[in-house]
Parts: C-alpha cells; sequence; structure tokens
C-alpha cells in the first residue's frame, strides 16, 4: 500500500471513531453534522453486489427536532471507492425516550433509504443511535442502522450501516439565527427608550 493510500486510511479511520448527526431538543430544534460511515453485506450477497464493505465519506446530515421526543432528519453520503459504487440518500424519524436534553442522547429510529449500486432501489431502516454533548452545542454521534430490503430486489441486498462524526446544534428563530440559545443582537428601533 502507498503511503498516501495509508494516510488517506488513518484519516477515515479516526473521522469513522471520533466523528454524525443527531439530537437536540426545544431550545436547539436544528444540527448539522459531518461524518463517516461503513457498510456490511453478508457472505452471501457477495456475488449479487460486488463487494462486502465499504467506507463512506463524507456523510453529511441535518436534522430538526420536530416536537417532544421526536426529530426529523436525512442524510446522503457516498463510497471513498470508486470500484465500490454505493450512494445513499436516507430519510428517518427518531424517538429520544426524553433524553434530547440529556449529556448522552439515545434514540431509536425508522426510516427509508435510496441506495444507489447498480441501481437506485428503495429500502426500509430500522436502527439505534446517540450522541455525547461534549460542549453545550458541539458533540460526539454515532448510529447503527440495518437497512432491509423489503422488495426483495435481487441487485440490492439488506445490510447493515453504521456511521459516526461530530454535530453542531443551533436555533433558527424569526429575526435570523440564534445559535446555542443566545438571542440575537437588539435593533436600535427595538430597544425601549
Amino acid at each position: 500500500m502507498r503511503k498516501k493510500e495509508k494516510k488517506n486510511y488513518v484519516i477515515i479511520l479516526f473521522l469513522f471513531l471520533f466523528t454524525s448527526l443527531q439530537c437536540q431538543d426545544i431550545n436547539n430544534r436544528w444540527t448539522v453534522g459531518i461524518g463517516s460511515g461503513s457498510l456490511l453485506y453478508s457472505e452471501n450477497d457477495l456475488k449479487s453486489i460486488g463487494f462486502r464493505y465499504a467506507e463512506q465519506f463524507p456523510r453529511i446530515s441535518i436534522a430538526r427536532y420536530m416536537f417532544k421526543n421526536v426529530t426529523f432528519a436525512g442524510s446522503f453520503s457516498q463510497s471513498v471507492d470508486d470500484n465500490k459504487k454505493y450512494i445513499t440518500f436516507d430519510g428517518e424519524l427518531r424517538y429520544d425516550f426524553g433524553t434530547s436534553e440529556n449529556l448522552i442522547t439515545v434514540y431509536a429510529l425508522l426510516g427509508g433509504s435510496l441506495i444507489d449500486t447498480k441501481h437506485l432501489l428503495p429500502l426500509v431502516n430500522f436502527g439505534i443511535g446517540g450522541n455525547l454533548w461534549v460542549y453545550k452545542n458541539f458533540g460526539f454521534a454515532g448510529q447503527f442502522i440495518y437497512k432491509y430490503n423489503n422488495s426483495g430486489f435481487q441487485s440490492q441486498a439488506s445490510h447493515v450501516f453504521a456511521s459516526a462524526g461530530i454535530v453542531y446544534r443551533f436555533s433558527v428563530d424569526t429575526d435570523g439565527i440564534r445559535r446555542a440559545g443566545k438571542k440575537t443582537r437588539t435593533r436600535l428601533w427595538e430597544m425601549k427608550h
């Protein structure tokens, strides 16, 4: 393996282990994140898919806390290796068991994916995930998903997908962006005189 390839794999491994998007609360409704992921097919699927394992980078996500314990999220990622084509567009509903304002947030998810390997096909997703908030608006997140092929397509099989990343949460209000619960500046004409 060449030195440049080793360096790329080390960076990907670091991002995978220490870096995704998730969770927020009523005061910080939006999150954005960047991370990496990996997927694993069973050995039986090697012949039809052409590979068993693929790394994903970048995995870009956005989520919005909707109401008590419920968040909607969307993500996009693609394979690092051009020989292992795998592009995924994911959408999900997360239920956080009332932990959205905790230092550690856990959730269950239900959603779907459009995956492009040989053909663009839909899959149903089930999974779990969590966040560790290391600062008021920054954290680490991880997720484990089972992507289920309920349609019986031969060119796509059920498989597992894991991701990890860093996440930033913020609020959007009517006056612009209010980050981490801090109000925007008051305009001169809004001040009481």
